[in-house]
């Protein structure tokens, strides 16, 4: 008689969604970068919104799951909306504007550790010893980074980045926590959809105002659709997928690899220098990333996505 196969762990399921959101997410700050000068952060954020809500209302109707949520699970709809397509965008958008994409991936590299945090203090989740120390020593050498960045000083950009940074651990906390009971598609279609009246007006009068006469380049259209489609929509899918099968805490530590990927973009796409320092800071994350995804993390049971037959 043959031994049926054994499947996989449910986290294993996450670490391989969480890792394709990583990816996407890595180019969030070149194609940032890109867009920006020519739209503005208010416009760029708005548009983000508008494509990843127009997405996820076609994939809902597609689906036929055009039936909203419980209202027990709007708050968190709202918060990962609020966090993930207008707080994040907005502050990532106003610190570009300063500041390379190589300085703002590092300091976003702090982002898993904000997001173990708020996991413990919201979910339950319990890390052992081994997680925290790791997480702090990914939190260091982002800090390193940031400071020689700025020439011995934390940049004022540095704020805007900070901002970014909690509002991404709140979005992907509370995002986490409603994909594990509707799944990742349906929690991120209807925040989307959720955030197309918060940002319609303010995004009209900024067009509004905004000088059209000046032919846009090629690079910040591609960088603004890059930014809707796969960093708003198909990489954010993956990602709340991963966190809900693997475990908020854990598959948030995926983004402290994040970091190492844009500064290969940044390198490749938009021409910044990437320096031995940054490498070295990159590479003592993705270390502590290491440490913090083979962790043994106690509390609620991670759950598979509804979104999976």
């Amino acid at each position: 008689m043959t031994a049926a196969p054994r499947r996989a762990p449910a986290w294993s399921a996450g670490l391989v969604m969480g890792s394709l959101g990583m990816l996407a997410f890595s180019g969030t700050l070149p194609a940032t970068r890109a867009a920006v000068p020519e739209f503005g952060p208010l416009i760029l954020t708005a548009a983000r919104i508008g494509i990843a809500a127009l997405l996820g209302a076609l994939t809902l109707l597609l689906a036929g799951r055009w039936r909203p949520p419980a209202p027990r699970h709007w708050p968190g709809i709202v918060a990962m909306g609020l966090g993930l397509a207008v707080g994040y965008p907005l502050f990532v958008a106003m610190a570009l504007k300063d500041v390379p994409a190589v300085h703002g991936a590092v300091v976003v590299g702090l982002a898993p550790a904000a997001t173990a945090v708020i996991a413990a203090w919201r979910t339950g989740e319990r890390p052992p010893p081994s997680f925290w120390i790791a997480s702090i020593a990914g939190v260091a050498a982002v800090a390193a980074f940031a400071i020689r960045q700025g020439g011995g000083r934390l940049h004022p950009a540095d704020g805007w980045l900070l901002l970014a940074l909690l509002s991404l651990g709140i979005a992907y906390v509370e995002g986490g926590r409603v994909s594990r009971e509707i799944g990742g598609v349906t929690t991120l279609s209807w925040a989307m959809i959720a955030m197309v009246p918060v940002v319609a007006l303010p995004a009209a009068v900024a067009i509004g105002r905004h000088d059209w006469s000046a032919p846009i380049p090629e690079a910040a259209w591609i960088g603004l659709w890059y930014a809707g489609v796969v960093s708003m929509f198909l990489g954010s899918l993956a990602w709340y997928r991963g966190l809900a099968a693997g475990g908020i805490a854990r598959i948030g530590q995926l983004n402290l690899m994040q970091p190492l990927a844009t500064l290969a973009w940044s390198a490749l796409l938009l021409g910044e220098q990437v320096d031995r320092f940054a490498v070295l800071c990159a590479i003592v994350i993705v270390v502590a990333m290491a440490v913090c995804i083979r962790s043994r993390v106690t509390g609620p049971p991670a759950a598979g996505s509804p979104d999976t037959p």
